[in-house]
């Protein structure tokens, strides 16, 4: 075996020499190699060493610093050779395989082991933010980061945004979503930029100048992507090979907590039947929304929702067929409404949804649209028992600030109009204090 340095194209023309290279990329090989622009070859090599890694032509070795210089090392499994790749002077930001180190030192191993499983007794949101801000805590301490920060990018994790600051100057929320969703998101890998103040564009994520380097890590689990673990420095240069794969096991880790959360989150505040949100998880959310509105005058408007004539859906046909029905419309209610919005079974055949920042001509269009789809689905296709039976729903609607300002109230005014939609014939929305139109209003 010999270890030697070796320059961009010569590593890719070793390997295009390779027998049984698969064509597409023995042709992305080619065109690397004939790449003027050396940035732009670079970022294809690094595509195509990804490529070579999963595929064990060329096994990752990590990265060396030598003479101010930086090598990124891999192995030639066919030969046994050892290959020192020198990064180009010009690249601002290493995006790098992770992989998370094999050992962890023995005076870390306990407080790791002890962070880890603390998750097992979180019952709600808040005990998890918890968990992750002493997680954070302790990530920064091993690898002696000045911040760190957890990014969500997964809706169904509720918490958006965790961080650990301690005093810390703050950065511009999340790191280069760009460079990020290119290379952390989509491809797995990390994201290293040893020296902020030399990196272009990059700078303006220092914090005015009080961070020098950034690590980027994705959050993964079971091939899927939770968020982003970011830790910054005040020094140039300061996260080393062995920091990168410590983060990269942490990352690992936390991921797999995250997960589990999202599991957790599944279990307490989902409705097992119809997969949609609980009514405790309603109340609480409700709650939050009118005093966000205190703070920022936005406006929420909440709608009760009734699915007409169940009972008869269940005498006719059993509670097994009522049963796919309420799961049905639980999911064209949770379809039909904004990112934002929030549809829970309040109870029985009974729907609440929750529109944030909505005045109540808006309110009264989404009912509308809701109240359509329902009327309009043919649910023989899911709930063939039911054959020509059509479903529809009442709804009945009232608005924070101006039917009430607290949950309590605005629960009762919505349901008393629901009541008046009832009263007036069915298969429409009434809004609080305003009169029923007639059929489809």
């Amino acid at each position: 075996m010999r270890t030697e340095k070796i320059g961009l194209r010569k590593l890719l023309r070793d390997v295009l020499s390779h027998d049984g290279m698969e064509s597409g990329l023995r042709r992305d090989i080619s065109r690397a190699v004939s790449e003027p622009d050396p940035l732009i070859a670079w970022e294809k090599t690094l595509e195509i060493l990804q490529s070579l890694n999963r595929s064990g032509k060329l096994t990752w070795q990590g990265v060396i610093e030598k003479n101010g210089e930086r090598y990124l090392r891999f192995r030639d499994p066919e030969s046994g050779n050892v290959f020192s790749l020198m990064e180009p002077p010009a690249v601002k930001a290493e995006v790098l395989p992770c992989l998370p180190r094999g050992f962890v030192r023995k005076e870390d191993a306990h407080r790791i082991e002890t962070l880890f499983t603390s998750v097992a007794t979180c019952r709600s949101e808040d005990e998890l933010g918890g968990v992750l801000r002493r997680m954070l805590a302790t990530i920064r301490e091993m690898v002696s980061a000045d911040f760190g920060a957890i990014h969500f990018i997964e809706d169904s994790v509720r918490a958006v945004i965790e961080k650990v600051t301690d005093g810390s100057p703050e950065v511009p929320g999340r790191f280069d979503p760009v460079l990020t969703d290119r290379w952390v998101v989509s491809e797995g890998f990390c994201v290293h930029v040893p020296s902020l103040g030399r990196a272009g564009d990059l700078s303006r994520y220092s914090g005015d100048g009080a961070f020098s380097s950034v690590v980027v890590m994705p959050l993964k689990s079971k091939g899927k992507v939770y968020g982003l673990l970011e830790v910054y420095s005040r020094a140039e240069r300061h996260f080393t090979t062995d920091d990168l794969g410590f983060l990269a096991l942490l990352a690992l880790q936390a991921a797999g907590m995250i997960r589990n959360a999202e599991h957790l989150e599944s279990l307490i505040f989902k409705d097992p039947l119809t997969h949609v949100y609980n009514r405790g998880y309603l109340e609480d959310q409700l709650e939050r929304e009118i005093e966000r509105y205190k703070r920022t005058n936005e406006p929420v408007a909440f709608l009760m929702v009734d699915v007409d004539n169940f009972k008869e859906v269940n005498t006719r046909f059993g509670h097994p067929v009522g049963d796919v029905v309420l799961s049905v419309i639980g999911s064209l209610l949770e379809d039909k409404v904004r990112q934002i919005d929030i549809v829970a079974r309040y109870g029985g055949d009974e729907f609440g949804v929750i529109l944030p920042d909505t005045i109540g001509e808006h309110a009264v269009v989404t009912a509308e649209r809701l109240r359509s789809v329902i009327e309009g689905y043919d649910f023989a296709t899911r709930v063939p028992d039911l054959g020509d039976m059509k479903m529809t729903i009442s709804l009945g609607g009232a608005i924070c600030p101006d039917d009430a300002v607290t949950k309590e109230n605005l629960i009762e005014s919505a349901d008393r109009a629901l009541a008046e939609a009832e009263r007036a014939g069915k298969n429409r929305a009434v809004f609080f204090g305003v009169s029923s139109a007639g059929e489809g209003a």
